[in-house]
């Protein structure tokens, strides 16, 4: 638990008693004379140790991830001199560098992801900003404030990066973090004011909705969309929610009221009064409550416009019926096909079904008896993808915590090398991981109930344990059942 997130019900939750701004007298109050002085200057030498050791580790950090980026450089280019890519060379590149930072990952506990963005900010600190390596590396400035200078670059013209990199960095060497951001934003904006146009659209074309899980049961929703539109819902937002908090204040008001005059006449109150109940709710709860109503009890005008544009609503499976014969021998006699091993049809049209379809269950019967000895399918079935969201959660990858209904199930052994589909060969993985198992030497092979083990590229065994949704039960000592002195156990 944090001080910036108080449990419900603390102190935080009543209005806030302010100190006055201004002594009475208007004087300024004179230095502490308490004798913590002394203490807080010794406080303040091991913070600042602190914070240039942390700015040293982050320099080193950022120097192993931009040689990692290197290697990554020289493995993708000796595989594009082997053979032909079907991925871009950026593709590759970028396949290459997360396999690498992915076992890093698994001993600093950061996912590749943030690794791999670092490492991209390496590279172009190292290459782009070089004059920047060195008050890093002296502690001058900070990675943070770096990241702040790579973070507005983008719509920089080549032509006067340098004048850009040297302003920031004089500016940044006696500012914060959120000010060197501020700084560098609308220095780019006047560098790259040409850009900006094409920038924009290119956020536009990148634009998207986030939603991160946060302490005690909340989440927040982040949409990036233009700023005209972000400030129109806000405003919006905002207008309405003062609205309903001047009613609901009003309500409040005439309710007191009303209920003093009926105490003043000794009369009851009326059945509406005795039942009112006032809406406590603030202007930014209230915001936040039309934020989510909007939402949820609402339907978009592109979801009015939309239309099916002909495509069927019906789908169909086909059961395509193989005797164990045929599977050993491709030139024994073949039987027909079949519409769940019942109807015959015409072969020409059962491959036209097939063609379309999504899914496809193996049948496999016995060739003296005919009767079915398994049934097996590339795709799990319903009850299966519940079973799997439930038991792994998250993406099964080292560190990663995509959710599963938002990742990819994913055969262990895989289908075409014989893997079955049931839930001891499947897994949860979202889409980058799930690309990393199959293009690059990562392994991996189900130990049962969840639990999965990897080979990294270099050889290192890595356990995940499946996550634990339900209590779990312990044996106490000492805790025999007394027939004389404990009450009946039902």
């Amino acid at each position: 638990m944090t001080a910036t997130t108080p449990p419900p019900g603390s102190d935080a939750d009543k209005p806030i008693r302010r100190a006055p701004k201004h002594r009475p007298d208007g004087t300024t109050p004179p230095p502490e004379t308490d004798g913590l002085n002394d203490a807080l200057g010794a406080i303040e030498e091991m913070v600042l140790n602190g914070a240039k050791l942390e700015q040293t580790g982050a320099y080193l950090k950022m120097m192993g991830l931009a040689q990692a980026y290197a290697v990554a450089e020289h493995r993708t280019y000796a595989q594009l001199q082997e053979r032909s890519s079907v991925a871009s060379p950026d593709d590759l590149l970028r396949l290459n560098l997360r396999s690498i930072v992915a076992e890093f990952g698994i001993h600093t506990n950061e996912s590749d992801t943030a690794l791999l963005n670092r490492a991209y900010d390496a590279h172009r600190l190292g290459t782009d900003f070089v004059v920047w390596l060195d008050p890093l590396r002296e502690a001058a400035v900070t990675m943070r404030h770096a990241r702040a200078l790579l973070r507005h670059a983008g719509i920089v013209p080549d032509a006067r990066l340098d004048e850009y990199a040297s302003k920031v960095l004089e500016f940044a060497k006696g500012a914060t973090v959120a000010a060197t951001d501020a700084f560098a934003r609308k220095l780019a904006a006047e560098l790259g004011a040409e850009e900006f146009e094409a920038a924009f659209e290119h956020e536009y074309q990148a634009r998207h909705v986030t939603i991160e899980d946060r302490e005690f049961g909340m989440s927040r929703i982040t949409a990036d969309v233009p700023t005209m539109q972000a400030r129109a819902m806000y405003d919006l937002m905002n207008q309405q929610a003062k609205a309903l908090r001047e009613e609901n204040v009003n309500e409040a008001d005439e309710h007191r009221r009303r209920v003093r005059e009926a105490q003043s006449r000794g009369e009851e109150l009326s059945p509406e009064d005795a039942e009112f109940i006032e809406d406590p709710r603030t202007v930014r709860q209230l915001m936040a409550d039309l934020f989510v109503e909007t939402f949820l009890t609402t339907t978009p005008q592109s979801m009015h416009e939309y239309e099916a544009k002909g495509r069927s609503r019906v789908t169909a499976m086909v059961s395509i019926v193989i005797p164990v014969m045929n599977l050993l021998n491709p030139d024994a006699p073949r039987d027909v096909a079949t519409i769940n091993g019942m109807t015959p049809v015409s072969m020409t049209e059962a491959r036209g079904m097939a063609s379309t379809a999504k899914c496809f269950q193996r049948i496999l019967t016995d060739p003296i008896t005919g009767h079915v000895l398994t049934v097996d399918s590339r795709n799990p079935t319903p009850s299966m993808r519940r079973f799997l969201q439930a038991r792994d959660q998250v993406c099964l990858f080292p560190g990663c915590r995509r959710p599963a209904h938002q990742s990819e199930l994913d055969h262990t052994k895989p289908w075409a090398a014989g893997g079955k589909t049931d839930v001891e060969n499947l897994g949860h993985l979202c889409p980058k991981h799930h690309t990393l198992k199959h293009q690059r030497p990562w392994e991996c092979e189900q130990l049962g109930n969840g639990w999965v083990r990897w080979r990294t590229p270099r050889g290192e065994w890595v356990t995940v344990e499946p996550a634990r949704v339900g209590p779990i039960f312990k044996p106490v000592e000492d805790q025999g059942y007394d027939a004389v002195n404990d009450p009946a156990p039902f």
